[in-house]
């Protein structure tokens, strides 16, 4: 399925990448407590037209650049590479 697959995609390739502290600018949100590093400059998600939570039971809200608040940075990240980056941070918490 699909939803399997942007899984094998994302866990395969070590897309995403969790601190728990302050990390670099390039990590989204950069204020929250989870953190995500979001290739989507490398990765073309395009063709995936579902949605994916690889980060279940997490609720950190964060605005995207299209003001549309994701549930947390996992889903948003997702959104960007679906979008080929179009799809930016914009701030912690809802829109």
């Amino acid at each position: 399925t699909d939803q399997a697959r942007i899984h094998q995609i994302l866990y395969s390739a070590t897309i995403f990448n969790y601190v728990l502290v302050s990390g670099r600018r390039n990590w989204w949100p950069p204020h929250g407590t989870v953190k995500v590093k979001c290739p989507y400059k490398k990765v073309d998600l395009s063709w995936f037209t579902g949605t994916a939570n690889p980060c279940p039971d997490l609720y950190q809200p964060i605005c995207g650049t299209n003001f549309v608040t994701y549930e947390n940075p996992c889903i948003f990240c997702i959104e960007s590479m679906k979008s080929h980056g179009k799809i930016r941070f914009q701030n912690d918490g809802k829109c």
